[in-house]
Order: C-alpha cells, then structure tokens, then sequence
C-alpha cells in the first residue's frame, strides 16, 4: 500500500504491541545499528522532500528505512506526486510513503502514527525534518554516536543552514547550538530540538509514544524522557542542512511558536493534575537530588533560551505611561514623579536584560561554523585586528536581529497562564509572489512595535520642554528607541525584497521555483502513470495492517 487516506482518524496511541523486539543494550558495533528516518510534512513542495529523501538515500544502509508520513491536508496536487516519487523506488531501499487526510495533535500525531508503521527490526528513530538534507558523513556520525553513548534514549544533533544570504539569521538561530545548547552542563542534558534527534525506540515506546501536551512536543518528550531516569546528549557535530523561513513574517510565527510551545512545557513543569501521565506526574525517577537539580537548572536554560522575564517590567511601563497620560490629559492633580517612579526599575531589568544578551552573543565563538568552513578558522591569538572587528560586528549584528523578538520573548508566553491553545503553524518552505513594496509592508506589519511605541511615549513624556522633564529616563528610553531602529533595520536588511527573490528555497533555476507553487509537469504525468491506490482507512484496517506487519517480521 503507497497510499492511505484517513479522512477521520483520531489514533490513541497509550499502548503499543508487546511483540516488538527489544533493544540490544551495549552495542559495539556500528553495524549492528539499524535506523528509521522519519519525516513529517505537510504540504511542502515536491522538490524540497524529494531531495531531502535523495540525501537519506545516499547515506543508508541496507537495513535503513525512510518513512514518510504527509499528513493533515487534502491537496493531491501536493501529495500525489510524492507519492508516485517513493513508489518508483526500489523496494529494496526501504522507502514508504503514507497520507493521512487528518491526524490529532498534528506533528506529535504524525510521529505516533510513524511509531506504529515503522520497521520493527529498527533499533533508532531520526526525525528529519522535510527540508533537511543529509550530508555525507551523516550516518557514520549517527552510527558512531549510538556506539559511544549506547545507553542513551537521545542523541541530539545540531541544526545548520544552507541559505545563501540571510547571514545574520543564520547567525542568531545557531547561537542557540553554538553557545547554549554547546555548555557543558547542557550537552550532557539536551532536550530535543527537532530535526536530526535520534531517540532509542525502545525509550520512547515505553515513554508512551510522542505526547502532545505541546506544540513543540520534542523538548516535551525531553523533559519526559529525563524524568524517567534516561539520558540524553547533544553530538556537536553538524551532519545536515536545513532552510531557513523565506520570510520575516514567518521567522517571527515560528520564533512566536517555540516560545509558546517551550512555555507550556514550562507551565507543566512541576503538573500533580491526576489526569496526567506517570511521567508528567513523577519528577525525575531513581535520580538523586543533587544530579535533579542539575537537570531543572539544564531544562530551566534551555526551555527559556527564546524567552526573557522583562514582560512584567514592559507592563509596569505601560501601565505608568498610561497613567502620566491620563492625569496630563485629564489634569489630575497628581505627583507625577512618584508615579514616573517605577520606570527607573523598568529601566534597569531592561538594562540588565541587553547587557546579558549581548555578553552571551560577544562570547560566541560559534564552532559548528567552523566544522562548514574549516578552511577559514584562525586561532584567537593570530587574528588580525580587522578580523576580530568582523568577529565582533557579526555579533553584534545577531544580537540585534535578536532583539526584534524581545517583546514576543516577554509576553508570548502570557497566555499560557491561563490555558490558551496556539495552533500549530508549519513554517512554509517557499515564497508566495511579492514586489518591493508588498515584501517591505509585509516586513513593517510583522515587526513588533510595542516597545519603540512605549519608549517614544517615554520619550515625549520626560522630553526637555516637558514639565516632568527626566535627564535619566530620557536618555535611556532614546537609546532603547535608537537600539530597537538598528534591530529592525537588521531584520529588514535580511529580508528585503531582493535577497526573497534571490533565495526561493535555494533554487537554482527559475523553473524549478515555479514547481514549488505547482507541481510539476513530470511529477504529475508520474503521479498518473502509477495509478496511485488511495484508500480510505478505518482504525480497524490500520490496526489489522499494523498487526500484519508484526507477524510478517516475527
């Protein structure tokens, strides 16, 4: 079957068959590891899944699998032609393809349904993301990694970029695996970050599969993991390559969603809900407190690497300006200088927040770069002047991109307080049609604005012709205005309409950009050729395939 459309399909997937083979522990020998690649999407364009596949299959042994789950969407122009793809290989080499027209809780959905499906016989899961192409050492590194961590439930490699352009993006995305994700203290405890985890099945099979507590259900199924007493590592080694949004607007619904989706495994953090599962309910199983604490303060760092508590303080500026506002405009008697008061701490955690960032960002010596461009690493000691100012202009330049999702890292997570579901949102993996000017008010609208708004406010109120004149806050709500303009001119700098056209997905022709939008010719005349079964499949007939399957390998 090449094929399966599950127009209504809401799996429970809280048991798994008993039959299933265990894991060998201890192993010695790269051979002996047989993997399941596993790849979620959605939509996505032709081109970018099938070269993806094609770099799986220039690195996979024999015993391999690729799996792929398209799921969530009714488009055949989309999907059909992918599934013709994986039809005409080779049965040998291991590829299936399944549709599902509508799977609960999306991605985690999507990858339960994966566990089911997959190869028994396959002692790891590598989750790829449809856009990440493997490079050749990938495998070997993979291999190598289960042998000297035999015992670990995760494997965690970096994410990497191959965009030409967008050279700050790169920069402020892989600060997170360069520097924080790099510490010692976190390698040794990593939560998933996606793409190019790999995680024993026999773990995660007894963890009760993906959850879905969480858009970002892989630190979910981390903290999960760790919880139970298993171990995890980050390998620093880049084996792949991925795309970065083609878009401000979608840079910033996909920042939006990590926040989110980190703050609610946060928020979950310490659950005693009744309804929770035995590992959501008992915190960090046959661990001594000391080696606890080390993985609250690891989860606590990474989980709020995208977030910043200057929320409260950005509300208490607001609040105060709205105040000085009313009583100005209403002519209040009131003292304005005790209620201009609290600005000064507003002041100093915003203060404390810029200086930590940027000290993080200036100390990033970003080696996974390093493993990319080899040929330009120079020591420390014998860089050149001009070099360090290059270094250091690069860092400042990523730290700036990063403060343009300040406010989204304060307040996103608010609503979590008080249970407000975000949907899942797939960051897409091409560009729709723009001009000039679409793309630089497309930019502008998706730009948050609420801090270089608060901070003019600031600016007007305590101005030198103002009655309730500050040269202290004054200043400093100018440098945060001059500070939040250099930022948004970074981001725009990044995406500006040339450089969107420049990069669609890394195409290197304007046909193959075309196909992204639509499918192609011979894509589709193969999809006809094939005569793809499409099947509409109960729980009953996916269980009894399921089943099927264990008896045939058994």
């Amino acid at each position: 079957m090449t094929v399966n459309e599950v127009t209504a399909f809401a799996p429970n997937f809280t048991t798994y068959h008993s039959s299933r083979s265990s894991y060998a522990e201890g192993l010695d020998n790269e051979d002996t590891v047989s993997l399941s690649f596993q790849i979620m999407t959605r939509a996505e364009p032709f081109e970018v899944v099938t070269a993806t596949i094609e770099s799986l299959l220039a690195i996979k042994s024999a015993n391999d699998e690729i799996l792929i789950i398209d799921n969530n969407h009714t488009d055949k122009a989309l999907y059909e032609p992918l599934a013709a793809y994986c039809a005409s290989l080779a049965s040998e080499l291991k590829v299936r393809f399944y549709h599902v027209d509508k799977v609960d809780n999306f991605k985690s959905g999507a990858l339960n349904l994966a566990l089911e499906l997959m190869d028994t016989s396959c002692s790891h899961i590598v989750v790829v993301d449809s856009d990440y192409q493997a490079l050749p050492h990938a495998r070997e590194a993979i291999a190598q990694a289960i042998v000297d961590y035999p015992t670990h439930a995760l494997l965690q490699f970096p994410q990497f970029y191959r965009d030409k352009g967008l050279i700050d993006v790169h920069s402020e995305l892989n600060h997170y695996f360069n520097y924080h994700l790099y510490r010692p203290f976190n390698r040794q405890r990593a939560l998933s970050t996606g793409t190019f985890a790999v995680i024993r099945r026999q773990a995660l099979t007894q963890l009760g599969g993906w959850s879905g507590a969480s858009i970002t259900e892989d630190a979910q199924m981390g903290v999960l993991m760790h919880r139970q007493g298993l171990k995890s590592q980050f390998i620093p080694k880049v084996i792949a390559t991925g795309l970065l949004p083609n878009t401000l607007p979608d840079l910033i619904c996909q920042r939006q969603r990590w926040i989110y989706g980190n703050m609610q495994v946060l928020s979950s953090y310490f659950a005693t809900d009744k309804q929770a599962s035995v590992a959501e309910k008992t915190p960090f199983k046959a661990q001594q407190n000391s080696e606890r604490l080390s993985y609250i303060r690891a989860h606590l760092s990474q989980l709020s690497a995208w977030v910043n508590f200057t929320g409260l303080f950005i509300l208490l500026q607001l609040a105060c300006v709205l105040m000085v506002t009313g009583a100005l405009l209403l002519n209040f008697a009131a003292n304005f200088q005790l209620l201009l008061a609290p600005l000064y701490a507003v002041f100093a955690s915003y203060a404390l927040f810029l200086g930590r960032r940027f000290w993080a960002y200036s100390h990033d010596s970003a080696p996974l770069n390093q493993q990319i461009h080899s040929a330009k690493q120079t020591s420390h000691n014998s860089a050149s002047l001009l070099q360090k100012y290059e270094s250091l202009k690069k860092q400042t330049r990523a730290w700036l991109l990063h403060l343009n999702f300040w406010e989204f890292g304060a307040l996103s997570w608010m609503p979590v307080l008080w249970g407000r579901d975000k949907p899942f949102i797939c960051t897409p993996k091409q560009a729709n049609s723009s001009t000039s000017r679409s793309t630089f008010i497309a930019n502008i609208r998706a730009l948050p604005k609420l801090l270089l708004t608060l901070n003019l406010a600031t600016l007007l109120l305590v101005a030198p012709f103002s009655p309730l004149y500050s040269p202290v806050l004054f200043i400093a709500a100018l440098v945060i205005c001059l500070i939040k303009v250099l930022a948004a001119n970074v981001a725009l700098d990044n995406y500006r309409y040339q450089r969107i056209e420049g990069q669609i997905i890394n195409f290197k022709t304007r046909n193959q950009r075309k196909a992204v939008r639509k499918p192609s010719k011979t894509a589709t005349s193969l999809a006809k050729a094939k005569a793809i079964p499409s099947t509409t499949m109960s729980r009953h007939s996916i269980n009894k395939a399921y089943t099927d399957k264990e008896a045939a390998s058994s």
